[in-house]
Formats: C-alpha cells, structure tokens, sequence
C-alpha cells in the first residue's frame, strides 16, 4: 500500500499533519481520487503541493488542484544526483546552487 501523508505548516510554524491516505496503487487515476477527496474534505486548495517526481501524482496535481504551486522536493533530486552525475563535480558548489535555484523556482499548474 501507498501512504500519502498531507502536512502543512500552522500559524506558529509547527507542522501539521491534516489527512492521510493509504492507496492500493500509484495510478493517476487513484492520485485523483485521493486529492479529489482531501478537497472536499478541506474546501480549499493548498498553496503549495511538494512532491517527489512521481509522473502520476503530477498529473493528479494538474488536473485536481489548479490554483496550487507545484514544486519538487530537493531532499528527493539531492538523493537522486549522485546516480545522474559523477564525482568531482557533485562537489561543485556552483552546481548544487543552481540546482537549489531550478528547483526552488517551481511552476504554476495551468490547466488546458
């Protein structure tokens, strides 16, 4: 099973734990579902939606919650580096800046 937990930040910057969902696969179909019902549970979109790059989840993302930013979680794409790029220059610290600056840009979700 798939555990989807949906934390927040509140107004005295502790984190929140404001639903869970537990999903039989990772389909786009059952990512919608979950958000679909978060929403109707929440009645309001969250601002901003960190996720790992899960292709399903972002598609879910962009269909259910439009008016959300989307970005990428940089603990996720850090893990990652090291199998798409070798040795020394993992070390550079120019690169690993620019990385933090591509991914904290994020995107708006349009749909259509």
């Amino acid at each position: 099973m798939i555990f989807v937990p949906f934390t927040g930040v509140d107004n005295h910057k502790q984190c929140v734990t404001f639903g869970a969902g537990l999903l039989f696969n990772e389909t786009t179909e059952s990512y919608k579902w979950l958000l679909e019902s978060f929403l109707k549970a929440h009645k309001k979109q969250p601002k901003l939606v960190l996720t790992d790059q899960d292709p399903s989840m972002k598609a879910a993302i962009s269909e259910v919650f439009t008016d959300s930013r989307h970005r990428l979680c940089m603990w996720h794409i850090m893990k990652k580096l090291p199998t798409k790029i070798a040795g020394d220059l993992l070390q550079n610290s120019e690169l690993r800046a620019l990385m933090h600056r591509l991914v904290n840009m994020g995107y708006k979700i349009t749909t259509g």
